[in-house]
C-alpha cells in the first residue's frame, strides 16, 4: 500500500514536535483544550506510520523518537533513508552521525536510499559505506548525488559490490562526482548487475566508452539514460531496445582528451537531449522519436559538416518537438534562405523552443522564417537567457536600452523570409528586456501569425548572479540614482506602448506582460 504524506499527517507530526518545545503551563493549557480531540496520528498501525516516516528527511525522522516511548525505535523501521543535506565543512566534514544513525536501521529493505549534498576539498564521505549499505538492503532508488566544491575536480570511489551484486531489485541509479568504473581486470561482474535498472542517471562523473558499452548490455530494461558532463568519453555508442529517453551533454575538453563522436541505436526512444557539436552526433534507427532537445554549438560549415547535418535533419524530420538554438538554424539560413528557397522539412512540428541570442536582424528573420515554413507549429516559446552582459553594462552607464546588433555581413537580410505562420496560437518570449532584436522578434510574430491567440512578453527575472543583464528590474533593485530607474521605468512604458501599436494580423491576439515565466509549459513535453 503506498502512503502520500499529506499535509494533514505532516501537520500532525509538527505539533507533536512543537509540544516537547512548550512550557509545563503551556503543555497543561494545550492539554485542556485537546483532551476530548482525536489524537489521529496515534491511531495509525506502525506500518503506517512508518510508511510516512519513509517520505521525510532523516533529520526529521530520527527527531519522532523523542516523541513518545511507542514512537522511540519506531524510526528504525523507516524504509527510505533521505539524507538529502550531507554535513559540510571547509574543513574535514563529520559524517559519523551517518554511519550511526545507518547501524541503527532495522528495516530488511530499504525502498529508497539518497544522500546529497556539497562536499569540500578535505571532506572525505564515506561512499563506499553508504553504497554497501543500500545494497544490502534490496534497495530500489539509490541517490549518491554529491557536488565537490574544489578547483580540482574530485571523483569518489564506488565499492566493487555495486558490480557484483546479485539482487535485482535496484530500478534507479543516481550518482555524480563519482569514478564509475567496474571491478579491477580479473574480478567476475555478477550477470544479474543491473538487471533490473530501469533509470541510470551519471552526472559529472568519470567514464569511459567500454564501461558504458558494458552497463547497457547489462541493463535489459533501461527506458531512461542521462549522461551529462562526464569526464573520460571519446566515441560513445548508446543503443537499447527499451531505452525511452536518452539525453547526453558532452565535456568537450577534459583530461583524458576530446570528446569526438556520439552515436545512438534505440529504435523505442521518443525523447532525445543531445548538447554538443553537431558533427559529433550520429542518429541511427530512432524511428518513434517525437521530442528532441538539439544544442549545436558554433562550428566551421565547410563541406563534411554540410553533407553530416543534412543527414541528420533528414534523420529528424517527423519530430513534432524541438529545443534547439542558433546551429540548425543557421545551417537551414545558409542552405536555403540565402539562396531564396524554402525549408519545408518540418512538416509534422508542432512545438518550437529557442534558446540563446539573435545577435543580428538577420538572425531574427531568419528564425521566423524556419518557423513560417512548419505548417503544424501551434507553439513557440524564445529565451533570451543567454544575451551578453556586456549590453547590461553599456545600458547602465548610458541610461537606456542599447543597440545590440552586430554590423556587417551578419546583419543582411536573406532573400527569403519565409510565409505567414497559419497555426501558430501561443507565443513566448522569455527574459525579455526590449532591444532592437527582441523588438523586431515580436513585430514580425504579431505580422505573420494569422491566428495567434496569445502573446506573452515576460521581463527578465531571477538570480542576479545569472541573469545579469535585466534591464527592466536589476536596476531598480541594485541601488542606482532615482533619475536613472525613472529612465528606465520610462523606457519600459515605451516598449510596452510600441509593441501595441504593431500591426497585427491575428484580430484576436491578447497581449500580456508578466514578470515569470511559466517553466512548466518547457517541462510537460519532457515529463520532467
Amino acid at each position: 500500500m503506498e502512503v502520500v504524506m499529506d499535509s494533514s499527517l505532516r501537520r500532525l507530526v509538527n505539533r507533536r514536535l512543537e509540544w516537547l518545545e512548550m512550557t509545563k503551563d503551556q503543555v497543561s493549557d494545550w492539554n485542556a483544550g485537546t483532551t476530548r480531540r482525536r489524537d489521529r496520528l496515534s491511531a495509525l498501525p506502525n506500518t503506517v506510520l512508518s510508511r510516512i516516516l519513509s517520505k521525510m528527511p532523516m533529520d526529521s525522522v530520527v527527531r519522532t523518537s523523542i516523541l513518545s516511548k511507542r514512537w522511540s525505535n519506531l524510526w528504525k523501521h523507516t524504509q527510505g533513508v533521505d539524507f538529502h543535506s550531507l554535513p559540510f565543512s571547509d574543513n574535514q566534514a563529520d559524517y559519523s552521525p551517518i554511519t550511526h544513525c545507518l547501524d541503527l536501521l532495522l528495516s530488511p529493505q530499504i525502498i529508497k536510499f539518497t544522500a546529497v549534498g556539497h562536499v569540500s576539498e578535505r571532506s572525505n564521505p564515506d561512499v563506499q559505506r553508504w553504497v554497501n549499505f543500500a545494497l544490502s538492503k534490496n534497495v530500489r532508488q539509490l541517490t549518491i548525488g554529491l557536488m565537490s566544491v574544489s578547483l580540482a575536480r574530485r571523483f569518489f570511489q564506488l565499492p566493487d559490490s555495486l558490480f557484483s551484486n546479485r539482487s535485482k531489485t535496484l530500478e534507479h541509479l543516481v550518482l555524480s562526482f563519482v569514478d564509475f568504473k567496474p571491478p579491477r581486470p580479473g574480478q567476475p561482474i555478477a550477470a544479474s548487475v543491473f538487471s533490473s535498472l530501469k533509470l541510470l542517471v551519471l552526472t559529472h562523473c568519470k567514464l569511459a566508452d567500454a564501461t558504458v558499452d558494458l552497463c547497457l548490455r547489462k541493463c535489459v530494461l533501461l527506458e531512461e539514460l542521462v549522461i551529462n558532463m562526464c569526464e573520460g568519453l571519446k566515441n560513445v555508442n548508446i543503443s537499447g531496445p527499451n531505452l525511452r529517453l536518452i539525453s547526453f551533454r558532452c565535456l568537450e575538453d577534459s583530461d583524458d582528451g576530446e570528446f569526438r563522436s556520439l552515436r545512438v541505436d534505440a529504435p523505442l526512444v521518443g525523447n532525445l537531449v543531445y548538447s554538443g557539436d553537431l558533427i559529433k552526433f550520429y542518429l541511427n534507427n530512432c524511428p518513434v522519436l517525437q521530442i528532441l532537445l538539439l544544442q549545436g554549438r558554433a562550428e566551421p560549415m565547410n563541406e563534411a559538416y554540410t553533407v553530416h547535418v543534412r543527414e541528420l535533419i533528414d534523420q529528424i524530420r517527423h519530430v513534432n518537438t524541438m529545443i534547439l538554438n542558433f546551429a540548425v538554424v543557421e545551417f537551414v539560413a545558409k542552405e536555403y534562405y540565402t539562396r531564396g528557397i524554402p525549408f519545408q522539412t518540418f512538416q509534422n512540428l508542432k512545438h518550437v523552443f529557442w534558446y540563446g541570442p539573435l545577435k543580428s536582424p538577420n538572425a531574427v528573420y531568419n528564425l521566423v522564417a524556419f518557423l513560417g515554413d512548419c505548417p503544424s507549429l501551434i507553439e513557440i516559446a524564445v529565451d533570451f537567457r543567454e544575451e551578453s552582459g556586456a549590453v547590461f553594462c553599456q545600458c547602465i552607464s548610458e541610461g537606456h536600452v542599447a543597440d545590440e546588433y552586430e554590423e556587417g555581413e551578419s546583419s543582411q537580410r536573406n532573400p527569403y523570409e519565409g510565409g505567414n505562420l497559419e497555426k501558430l496560437e501561443i507565443a513566448e518570449v522569455r527574459c525579455f528586456s526590449g532591444f532592437d532584436g527582441e523588438m523586431l522578434l515580436v513585430r514580425l510574430l504579431l505580422e505573420k501569425a494569422v491566428n495567434l491567440r496569445k502573446l506573452w512578453l515576460f521581463w527578465r527575472l531571477g538570480d542576479l548572479s545569472v541573469m545579469h543583464d535585466n534591464v527592466l528590474q536589476d536596476i531598480t533593485k541594485s541601488g542606482y540614482p532615482q533619475q536613472l530607474s525613472d529612465t528606465i521605468q520610462e523606457e519600459a512604458n515605451s516598449i510596452i506602448a510600441t509593441i501595441l501599436d504593431f500591426r497585427k494580423a491575428s484580430s484576436r491576439v491578447r497581449i500580456k506582460f508578466g514578470q515569470e515565466w511559466r517553466i512548466e509549459s518547457w517541462r510537460r513535453h519532457f515529463g520532467d
